[in-house]
């Protein structure tokens, strides 16, 4: 399971479709429900699709797309079938996401150079309104004239509170580490891990820590690493098993994740992060990778019914305050594909 490959094949099983997002290293374990698979509906392309109405925008990735939903209605943000992992400026004015390349290249098979068609990623930045797109960060790292590209892959791109900077993992054969880059010239700023194995980078609300989801030991742990090169901190969770994926509450207070348990089912919680107190916010095994929404009263997430993920939100209630229940989850989107190996973003 820790395995970049073996994340990849899961993801597949999952979504029923022959599209894999390079790079990534973490994925639900979910098996699709037993009968007759229903047929997936035809992938909305340059069309609007309604949604239950709610504030603010969501971003999520649908079978190699990023799409926004806002005002009652979602549609495609690319049409390439190769992005994913998309995050949103805290105004929502900006949308930075991941797209998949590939470039004809060598490699050394028992000391003998052969063709090779070459994987990396890049991050890509764009106005909400859908124009001037432009590359912030290359996972070509170096062109070289023999073939023999240098080649990574930057996963999970986040942009700060002040809207200026973003950390990505920066992913290659040997680490997956936590770097912080400037939006405007993709300079690094940063080197916050080295030789970690890192995923899933969310900010705190006042921009002084990243929370990631650790596999450098191992079985993950979530961890709260200072931008300003201090020494990372373990948060403690008290439910058992393995934490991953956490994200920040708008005030900073909690910190929502996925728990996975023994039988490789996910399901959400939220921790608060002084305390340390835990609340399971679902329990059908089979919900994962919650974002909070810009006023902290509802989460965003995914779910699986029938081999199929769709897109879902929450209200919290009280669930975090006096200890209620959360409300009843609604769908947002129809069935047509949801991708499970990147968690949404939610905005203004």
């Amino acid at each position: 399971m820790r395995s970049r490959e073996a994340v990849f094949g899961l993801v597949a099983l999952v979504l029923v479709i022959g599209y894999g997002v390079l790079g990534t290293r973490v994925a639900p374990l979910l098996v699709p429900s037993g009968g007759t698979a229903r047929p997936t509906p035809t992938k909305p392309v340059d069309t609007e699709v309604p949604a239950p109405q709610l504030p603010g925008k969501i971003a999520f990735t649908l079978r190699g797309d990023v799409y926004l939903l806002q005002d009652g209605r979602y549609r495609n943000s690319s049409a390439d079938g190769r992005s994913s992992q998309p995050n949103l400026s805290a105004d929502g004015q900006t949308l930075l996401f991941v797209r998949r390349e590939e470039i004809d290249g060598k490699r050394d098979a028992d000391g003998a150079a052969v063709s090779a068609l070459l994987n990396y990623s890049d991050v890509i930045v764009r106005p909400v309104s859908g124009a001037n797109e432009r590359i912030a960060l290359t996972g070509l790292r170096q062109k070289a004239a023999s073939g023999f590209h240098l080649v990574a892959f930057e996963d999970g791109p986040a942009i700060a509170p002040d809207g200026m900077r973003f950390a990505v993992i920066g992913s290659s054969q040997l680490a997956a580490d936590l770097e912080l880059y400037d939006l405007r010239t993709g300079s690094r700023l940063a080197l916050l891990s080295q030789d970690a194995n890192l995923a899933d980078p969310s900010w705190s609300p006042d921009g002084k820590t990243i929370a990631v989801t650790s596999y450098t030991l191992g079985t993950p742990r979530i961890l709260l690493i200072p931008v300003d090169g201090s020494a990372a901190k373990p948060l403690k969770i008290t439910a058992d098993g393995e934490p991953y994926r956490p994200s920040y509450s708008p005030d900073g207070t909690w910190l929502t994740y996925t728990l996975r348990n023994a039988a490789g089912g996910n399901d959400l919680h939220a921790v608060e992060v002084v305390s340390g107190r835990d609340v399971a916010l679902t329990s059908d095994g089979k919900s994962w990778g919650g974002v909070f929404s810009p006023d902290g009263t509802r989460i965003a997430f995914l779910r699986e019914s029938g081999g199929v993920i769709d897109l879902y939100a929450m209200d919290l209630g009280t669930a975090l305050t006096t200890g209620g229940r959360p409300a009843a989850a609604v769908k947002l989107t129809q069935g047509e594909g949801v991708d499970g190996e990147s968690r949404p973003a939610w905005s203004r």
